[in-house]
């Protein structure tokens, strides 16, 4: 459960800001705004769920649960319940559907048995299951709690491993016969809609097998009073265990900002499950069709989704899935390899000029139109580069929280060379970077920061002090790598250029090369951490640095679960960002 209550909490809000810039981008291509329509609308979404203003949905991985139901024991669908089991076998050898329009569509495909009759030995097979087919709605809760919610945590395992191994975007897809009655049944309880409503011919049946289907749902609900405010307890009660799993791939994927592509019926009414257990993780998914089921049009609705293609797909596997994912592609080459008016050289509603004062021969000023084609723009930023320089800037946040994951090497150097080519008073480059990954070395330098933040707790008082206790820093055990800037005031000789009334601005170019590494690093999805309770003198003893080597910095550097919208002391309400006209002058000081 607490892995569950985990990922829920993890999942977080769209990138505003990378969302409001991608939206700038596609304006500025050469063609109307607006003009492609839902490709654009899809753009948007990607860059505000990877926070990149060049999405990447490749890898693409299609994970289709299995799972039995006890309710085909009822005669809701027209084939046997063995079937389930014999489809696996046909996803393992590569002759259904699925494997099919997963070939078409450059997308893998994993097969997971969550809770297939039998036991299943096949090469390739994923055997996560939790128990062999659900008992029958009809006389008694489908599973129990704890089941639905291992079922969940096993999807959220699923996804996490995807994920790890480079999946970019995760398509849903699902075997099991009897599992559009289960869908149907949880929508009607979760959504408070009519059964007849939401029940369809499933697989095939007939008018007459489909109202029994509709008495099957009905009576199962009556017995099992599933409570429509707790999904678990519907989910349990009515659901099914790949359902389930389902659901578990979508929290999984919203925690890890992963894009979900949701095929038919009953992978929607998955979505629902995890939408109300986390409302934040419908900002992650793409409806990819709306089949011929009367339901998944409701459950649609229900999330507000709209549907990418509709093309009367009754068959699930997540084929409608993969039959989508070229379009989801396309937007996002869209987006990365499409001309600005500006870089097609076409006047268009950008056009290439800017107003400006120009000074006339008789020294007065008169507003015109300034050519750019007149001002030397060779490196000049696109619209997406610059859009990603303030994405940069405004995303960044002091994180507190890290995932013990390693930092890839050339990404280390990468955000490191970025520090280093910072600007520096007179050249001098005063900057030396200590990498420190030595657990014994972290633990020492956690232990002198742990006392001082001890130490400085007694300082606050009122809401701060309530506060203080919840923002101790752990980072520095959590972040793989924790990197000591120093400053060598010596370096370039005695006398540098432009430092010698100030002289302090040694220590400022080493402040100029943390900022560097700090946007460097967010561009590169790490998190950066900057500890500032410690004395440093100790910091020198652990550190072996020389008494003349100022340590400025210490700077925990790693992945994390999320980047926060504000910044966490202003979401804690340790304090507020100042209007910036609060902070302008005119002139002199004072002046506004």
């Amino acid at each position: 459960m607490n892995r569950l209550l985990d990922t829920v909490a993890s999942v977080s809000e769209l990138n505003l800001l990378a969302q409001k810039a991608m939206e700038e981008h596609l304006n500025s291509l050469t063609k109307p705004v607006g003009s492609l329509g839902r490709l654009e609308e899809l753009a948007i979404q990607l860059t505000g769920i990877t926070g990149s203003l060049q999405p990447v949905v490749d890898p693409a991985v299609v994970i289709v649960m299995a799972a039995d139901h006890g309710v085909a024991e009822e005669g809701v669908s027209a084939f046997p319940a063995e079937v389930t089991r014999q489809m696996v076998g046909n996803f393992i050898s590569g002759g259904a559907a699925i494997n099919v329009l997963a070939r078409a569509a450059e997308a893998s495909v994993q097969i997971v048995d969550i809770g297939v009759k039998g036991e299943l030995r096949l090469p390739g097979l994923i055997s996560r299951k939790i128990r062999s087919g659900t008992d029958n709605m009809a006389h008694a809760p489908a599973m129990s709690r704890s089941e639905a919610i291992s079922a969940i945590e096993v999807g959220i395992d699923i996804a996490q491993d995807a994920v790890q191994k480079g999946a970019k975007l995760l398509a849903l897809g699902e075997m099991g016969i009897g599992n559009t009655t289960a869908s149907s049944a949880l929508l009607a309880a979760l959504g408070q809609v009519p059964v007849e409503e939401v029940v369809g011919l499933g697989t095939g049946i007939t008018n007459f097998a489909r109202q029994h289907k509709v008495d099957v749902i009905r009576r199962a609900i009556q017995l099992n009073q599933p409570n429509p405010a707790d999904p678990l307890d519907v989910l349990a009660k009515v659901g099914g265990l790949e359902i389930a799993g389902l659901a578990g791939v979508v929290l999984g994927a919203a925690a890890l900002r992963i894009p979900v592509l949701v095929d038919g019926f009953i992978s929607a009414v998955a979505a629902l499950v995890a939408v109300r257990l986390a409302p934040l993780s419908v900002h992650y998914l793409i409806a990819s069709h709306e089949s011929v089921e009367p339901g998944h049009s409701s459950v649609n609705k229900l999330l507000g989704l709209k549907a990418l293609v509709n093309l009367n797909l009754r068959l699930g596997e997540g084929s409608g899935a993969a039959v989508a994912l070229p379009i989801v592609r396309s937007a996002v080459r869209i987006a990365k390899e499409m001309a600005t008016f500006r870089e097609a050289g076409i006047s268009g509603s950008i056009d290439g000029s800017v107003q400006g004062a120009v000074q006339t021969t008789d020294g007065s000023e008169s507003t015109s139109l300034l050519s750019l084609s007149s001002i030397e723009t060779r490196h000049e930023f696109d619209n997406a580069q610059k859009m990603g320089v303030y994405q940069a800037i405004y995303t960044r946040r002091d994180i507190r929280t890290f995932i013990r994951h390693p930092i890839e090497e050339e990404k280390l150097r990468r955000i490191l060379n970025a520090a280093h080519h910072a600007p520096s008073v007179g050249f001098m480059q005063p900057w030396n970077f200590i990498v420190v990954r030595s657990e014994q070395v972290k633990q020492q330098l956690h232990e002198i920061v742990d006392r001082e933040v001890q130490i400085a707790g007694q300082y606050f008082e009122g809401k701060r002090a309530e506060l203080y206790p919840k923002l101790k820093v752990q980072g520095i055990l959590d972040a793989p790598v924790t990197v000591c800037f120093t400053c060598d005031p010596t370096r370039d000789g005695s006398h540098v250029l432009g430092r010698n009334t100030i002289p302090e601005t040694d220590v400022y170019s080493v402040v100029c090369a943390i900022e560097n590494l700090w946007l460097a690093a967010r561009a590169e999805g790490l998190g950066v951490g900057w500890v500032s309770f410690y004395k440093k003198q100790d910091v020198r003893r652990i550190l072996n640095i020389p008494p003349h080597i100022d340590p400025v910095g210490l700077l925990s550097i790693g992945y994390t679960h999320q980047f926060h919208e504000q910044p966490v002391l202003e979401t804690a309400g340790w304090g507020r960002r100042y209007e910036l006209d609060e902070l302008i002058f005119t002139d002199q000081w004072g002046n506004r």
